[in-house]
């Protein structure tokens, strides 16, 4: 009893029903909003910076045409919303300070991590660029720091410009960063792989010692698990019809006190099939990370990533699966994470969004094994980081009502 009311002081809002309260000083939120459309993941850090982890909006049109027959989540909380407008509305009613976003990052240049834009995009007020996705988030919420992969050269593995998927996005996306770049509304930087010094806590940071950010991975680079030293795991030269922006995604871990968190973006962890043997950054990356409490499934729970090394060495209690395809997650992804073959112990897995059809696929071997398969999931760490909560958002609902409540785990 005594326990319970010490959290129920803490965490003032797990009834279910109620809406979300805001973050307080001393408690890391880790917000994985669904806005039908794309990974974003927001950070509110124990003394108040904040982190937006991608922007996705993918082209709806493009996907239901080039994917057919797969299925593309709604739009939420409805059809009017686009994923910036989506992720604004969230970060307004959660935030201590929605008025800017500190360290806004973009794990790799695909539409589901920063945005689409098609022939129906609007202009900014602020330039000739177009609004989707990351461009559109600061349209409302201005960006301080802006980091990605590749900044300012973008030519590695190649000339991305030239072979993106989807150049005319990028290439919006470079207008966007040097207009503001000239209006100094932001400053921009590519993400040093190895660094704890890149993403710090700006306001009161001598208050959390035991908290930190370190940069795991960045365009193919990998923290060597020493020092701020990190080594490339690619190739000096990779040929155009391999080009792949998944492997080069930016990962991190996160830890405050005994809570440890990945998330790794798209990278991927599976060789053969027509994949060379660098496709697997998974491996190395997990030497380095170890174990952990809580982690984004790679790549949305798809068949190239989440190989069994990966999934055995980091162990964690609860995974989080960012999903807005009807093939997410892979069949072989599934049956690894709820496997007590891969790793000892319990594992609470939760997912944005399963369409009825990857349910219908998969049956029991998913439902029996997902504790959620829709919502928004918030996994807030409590004073200090020795137990954690996991809530799941309503998210077709502007006031965010708790749909339900696990915890408090203990952390490791």
């Amino acid at each position: 009893m005594h326990k319970l009311f010490i959290l129920l002081l803490l965490v003032p809002w797990i009834v279910k029903g109620q809406s979300i309260s805001s973050w307080q000083e001393g408690l890391l939120d880790i917000h994985h909003i669904n806005t039908g459309s794309g990974n974003s993941t927001y950070f509110v850090f124990p003394d108040g910076t904040t982190m937006l982890l991608d922007a996705g909006d993918v082209d709806r049109s493009a996907k239901t045409r080039i994917n057919n027959p797969l299925k593309i989540a709604p739009r939420l909380p409805d059809s009017t919303f686009s994923a910036a407008q989506s992720i604004h509305e969230y970060l307004v009613h959660v935030s201590p300070a929605a008025t800017q976003i500190d360290y806004a990052v973009i794990t790799h240049f695909h539409p589901d991590h920063y945005g689409a834009i098609d022939p129906f995009s609007k202009t900014s007020r602020y330039g000739s660029y177009k609004l989707s996705g990351i461009t559109e988030v600061h349209e409302y919420i201005p960006i301080k720091k802006l980091i990605d992969r590749n900044y300012p050269a973008y030519k590695y593995p190649v000339d991305i410009a030239k072979n993106n998927f989807d150049s005319a996005t990028f290439s919006n996306y470079l207008i966007f960063i040097q207009h503001h770049l000239s209006r100094k509304s932001f400053s921009v930087e590519a993400l040093k792989a190895g660094s704890k010094n890149q993403v710090t806590l700006l306001h009161k940071s001598t208050r959390y010692p035991s908290f930190q950010v370190r940069n795991i991975q960045s365009n193919g680079d990998i923290w060597t698990g020493e020092g701020d030293g990190s080594v490339n795991a690619l190739p000096a030269s990779i040929s155009r019809n391999l080009y792949n922006e998944n492997p080069l995604s930016l990962a991190f871990k996160i830890s405050y006190g005994a809570f440890d968190y990945f998330t790794g973006g798209d990278m991927t962890g599976i060789t053969g099939f027509g994949f060379p043997a660098w496709f697997d950054v998974e491996t190395p990356v997990a030497k380095v990370v170890g174990k952990v409490d809580a982690m984004t499934l790679n790549h949305h729970g798809m068949r190239d990533a989440s190989n069994e090394f990966f999934l055995k060495t980091l162990a964690p209690r609860v995974i989080v699966q960012q999903s807005w395809s009807s093939n997410h997650p892979g069949e072989e992804v599934l049956h690894r994470i709820i496997s007590p073959s891969t790793y000892e112990g319990q594992r609470d897995i939760f997912a944005t969004y399963v369409h009825r059809e990857t349910i219908t696929t998969y049956g029991r071997w998913l439902t029996d094994n997902y504790k959620s398969i829709r919502g928004h999931i918030v996994i807030r760490v409590l004073h200090g980081g020795s137990e954690f909560m996991v809530y799941i958002l309503d998210d077709t609902r502007r006031d965010l009502p708790i749909v339900k409540t696990f915890g408090p785990y203990t952390s490791k």
